[in-house]
């Protein structure tokens, strides 16, 4: 090629260059506006949203928390998506932990496969290493959060030392209170503490809500986690977590057992996920009502008596009540194991509460509270019948 050639080749390309520069850099505008239109029109619409945050350590997810948030009306739910879940991978098309397909770089197909699996729309996901938490956790001036007893050196704990009681953490120590594990410590314990973590930021961020939005300072906190939204979208997002009423969040989890599969021990979510989809729907759709009781932050108490006979029942619809959220505070023997059907009791009168309560194991059989000898224990009282398979009320 002459120098003729080749200088009519160069400027022939300038004009696609060009071209080429613009339309990228209008796509990556339209993306921009895109994603924030997106939250206008969910919160314009009166829809749901569902935010996957993720805390990392050394590139692994350790805690994975499904916001599920009606921005309109300020209200949200909180589900513990386990790293260990064992399911069947569509992008692998093999049964595996869920974690096994995570890449702290590009988080998406990870999100995709919690989406699927769980019939849930995920529009992002916002995604913390250690230095971000510590970052964000500083910029918010520390998380309160409440250790029932100090966590000291010990151990296999060389790095942990957390002090008991109401404390104010700075960010290494909420890293430390995330990441530790007791030997002691139940399935639900240590779900519990990895939720009061999100729930303390969001609560701060609620009360730092006027000085994060002066002086810029709302994109400093929206510019650390790793994320599919843009920052601006992400300030957006900020600003509207702040108004979540954190007092009304209700915290729910994935109950299965766990299983050794291919030497390591992972989390079978009961009946094949279909109870944590369903905790997933029903949640949305309490938060969407308009009845503001339907969510209620002050836990609903349930009392459990086996009137079956079938042993093991009553601790079997224990799990099941409070993966929905509700906590189960007595579980025993009801007078005889004779109950044909199962029968539910309104201890407190309110009539929405105990028809949701009512819907979860699809029972319609109602007795009268005030036949029921003694002092109630709870909100409500179920005697487990014959009919109770543990999961539904067959039949009725």
């Amino acid at each position: 090629m002459n120098d003729l050639q080749s200088s009519l080749l160069k400027r022939s390309a300038l004009p696609l260059l060009a071209i080429l520069l613009v339309v990228i850099t209008g796509a990556f505008f339209v993306v921009q506006l895109v994603q924030r239109g997106m939250v206008q029109a969910i919160i314009k619409k009166d829809q749901p949203m569902g935010i996957l945050f993720i805390f990392e350590k050394q590139g692994k997810p350790v805690s994975n928390q499904l916001l599920i948030w009606y921005p309109s009306r300020r209200k949200a739910a909180i589900m513990d998506i386990p790293s260990s879940m064992g399911i069947i991978l569509k992008s692998a098309d093999k049964m595996s932990g869920i974690d096994s397909v995570y890449d702290s770089r590009h988080p998406n197909k990870f999100v995709r496969e919690i989406s699927d699996y769980l019939k849930f729309p995920i529009n992002g996901w916002l995604s913390y290493d250690e230095s971000r938490l510590s970052r964000t956790v500083d910029l918010l001036g520390g998380l309160q959060i409440f250790i029932p007893d100090p966590v000291m050196n010990s151990e296999g704990m060389k790095d942990v030392s957390l002090p008991g009681g109401a404390v104010l953490l700075d960010g290494d120590k909420v890293n430390q209170y995330l990441s530790y594990s007791l030997a002691a410590d139940t399935y639900s314990e240590e779900i519990s503490r990895k939720q009061k973590m999100l729930l303390s930021l969001l609560s701060q961020l609620a009360q730092e809500s006027n000085t994060i939005n002066k002086d810029g300072n709302i994109r400093l906190i929206a510019k650390e986690p790793h994320s599919n939204f843009s920052l601006q979208t992400r300030e957006e997002l900020f600003r509207h977590f702040a108004q979540i009423d954190v007092d009304m969040i209700i915290t729910q989890f994935i109950s299965g057992s766990f299983r050794t599969f291919e030497g390591r021990k992972l989390l079978f979510p009961y009946y094949d996920g279909e109870l944590a989809r369903d905790v997933v729907s029903q949640t949305a759709k309490a938060l969407g009502a308009e009845d503001v009781g339907t969510m209620q932050k002050t836990a609903v108490t349930i009392e459990l008596l086996n009137g079956s006979g079938e042993k093991g029942l009553a601790n079997t619809a224990a799990t099941l009540f409070e993966s929905y959220g509700y906590q189960v505070v007595s579980v025993g023997n009801a007078p005889s194991f004779d109950y044909a059907k199962t029968v539910m009791y309104d201890n407190d009168g309110d009539k929405t509460t105990f028809q949701q309560v009512a819907n979860v194991i699809n029972c319609k059989n109602f007795g009268d509270a005030t036949a029921l000898p003694g002092l109630r224990k709870a909100n409500i009282t179920v005697i487990l019948g014959k009919d109770f398979n543990g999961r539904y009320c067959v039949g009725q």
